[in-house]
């Protein structure tokens, strides 16, 4: 399937939706004359995806530095110390950044449906691109929905006001749900990759239904369940049969991928680009020179068993010359670390300016060695076939449906075992949730996990028992930038 690339590029027919009294020169380009065909129209979408990039920078970030999963080497205080902590600041560069960058990319999907509507009706695939981009505006709704909770909802592309009322929680929910359900008849079951199609929509979907209760107040079970059986019925997706395919350097091919974020070695495409190992991997291990900046902690590490192959890509123990991927190489020659130590890596993640050594290095994605400067060729997967099954199988299992949830999980868990060691006989949300740690960890999804299943707030590594501000840190705060410019907003509880 072809790569559908997009970088920053300029669309000059934003003004084909206005209306004046000028008169134009008969050669002028008009809607009429312009767009001939599909693939005419198509660049006119092309900046409403561009921001997605910015997913796995802001969004993933916080998301995975609240959380057990990630903590930064050096506990750097300026950006790390505080969400590591959860002392959230509404001065917060990430969650500033976060905020003012979804709403450019919900302003330029309403820029791009402004000029869809001109597109004349003989272009059959207009109501398809139409709902194409309807779902990726509520794609980016649905991720200030997840961070921030009761924000405006913007629909015009050109509106000014910037006393905007802010809606609730749940109305922002129920937009989500409404867009998706509308463009879903006319979203198509395939496109070329990074493409929304109707799998997307119902991977959304699904996702919002499985979050229901946090996000909106009433648990959806049942429609976690009936959307998670319209992507599996579908018959478009699978597991792959080796887990690490989907994040090895080609992976826009996995059978897996639903929603993805594309990346290129040779085309500059914009910040950020795929760096995910570059977070995590020891300067020295590396032409590109990585940022030792992540590890995740000895909790996280030891809730693996030994056998499970997602663990090899969490990297302790002696590195070495030749960089392999997933398990860390044991050939070539011992590195070291700058002091001239042996570079081991290690299990524990001591406390701020530490050795380092210290930490276990996640290498979820494969190592790019002909990128000289670190940006990878694999893309990023943002919704996987695998985390469909695991969310139905947590429905199925809260209403009851304890034997379908445990043949799910077991579906998931054959292929992280070389034999059926793994198999479960029995089946508690205490495993579906560490289950989803094995599975989805360092895919931006376990604060939103751990805040479904109430352990947002324990105490681990470097972090105290946060579970007296458990009001407050469930949303993050509005930025103060944001509340100085709409007299509108709210802040939320607690900030």
């Amino acid at each position: 399937m072809r790569k559908f690339l997009i970088p920053f590029i300029l669309i000059g027919l934003s003004a084909l939706s206005c209306t004046d009294l000028v008169e134009r020169p008969e050669a002028e380009a008009t809607p009429e004359n312009f767009f001939v065909n599909e693939k005419s129209v198509e660049p006119i979408i092309v900046r409403a995806y561009a921001p997605l990039r910015q997913y796995t920078w802001n969004y993933w970030n916080i998301s995975e530095a609240s959380s057990d999963e990630m903590q930064s080497i050096f506990h750097e205080s300026y950006w790390w110390i505080p969400l590591d902590n959860h002392v959230f600041l509404p001065t917060h560069e990430l969650i500033n950044n976060f905020w003012f960058e979804s709403y450019t990319a919900i302003k330029e999907c309403n820029s791009a449906l402004v000029v869809l509507v001109t597109i004349p009706d003989r272009i059959a695939t207009k109501p398809k691109f139409v709902a194409e981009v309807r779902a990726l505006r509520a794609f980016y709704y649905y991720l200030l929905l997840d961070m921030f909770g009761n924000v405006p909802i913007i629909t015009e592309a050109n509106n000014t006001n910037p006393a905007l009322a802010q809606a609730t929680r749940r109305e922002v929910f129920e937009f989500c749900e409404r867009e998706l359900k509308a463009a879903l008849p006319t979203l198509p079951e395939t496109a070329p990759t990074g493409r929304v199609t109707k799998g997307v929509a119902l991977a959304l979907l699904n996702k919002l239904y499985l979050n229901a209760e946090i996000f909106s107040g009433t648990a959806r079970w049942a429609d976690c369940i009936a959307t998670a059986d319209a992507v599996i019925q579908s018959g478009h997706y699978s597991l792959e049969p080796n887990y690490y395919d989907n994040f090895k350097l080609n992976n826009e091919t996995s059978k897996e991928a639903i929603f993805l974020v594309q990346f290129s070695r040779t085309i500059d495409l914009g910040w950020p680009n795929q760096n995910f190992y570059m977070r995590s991997l020891h300067y020295n291990q590396m032409p590109a020179s990585p940022w030792n900046g992540f590890a995740t902690i000895t909790e996280v590490y030891d809730a693996f068993n030994s056998d499970d192959v997602r663990r090899q890509a969490i990297w302790i123990g002696q590195q070495y010359s030749i960089l392999q991927w997933p398990k860390a190489s044991q050939t070539g020659t011992p590195l070291n670390d700058r002091t001239g130590r042996p570079l081991i890596f290690t299990k524990t993640l001591g406390p701020q300016w530490g050795p380092e050594n210290q930490g276990a290095r996640v290498v979820k994605y494969e190592p790019d060695l002909q990128a000289p400067g670190g940006q990878g060729e694999n893309d990023y997967l943002i919704f996987r076939y695998s985390d469909v099954l695991l969310a139905k199988a947590e429905a199925c299992l809260r209403v009851g449906r304890t034997a379908e949830a445990l043949e799910l999980v077991n579906q998931v868990r054959r292929r992280a075992f070389p034999t059926q060691s793994g198999e479960r006989k029995t089946l508690t949300l205490t495993d579906i949730y560490n289950e989803r740690l094995f599975e989805f960890y360092w895919e931006g999804f376990r604060r939103q996990d751990m805040i479904r299943f109430g352990t947002f707030w324990d105490a681990y590594t470097n972090k105290k028992d946060t579970r007296a501000g458990r009001n407050t840190t469930i949303l993050m705060p509005i930025p103060s930038a944001a509340l100085a410019q709409n007299p509108n907003l709210k802040q939320n509880p607690g900030y």
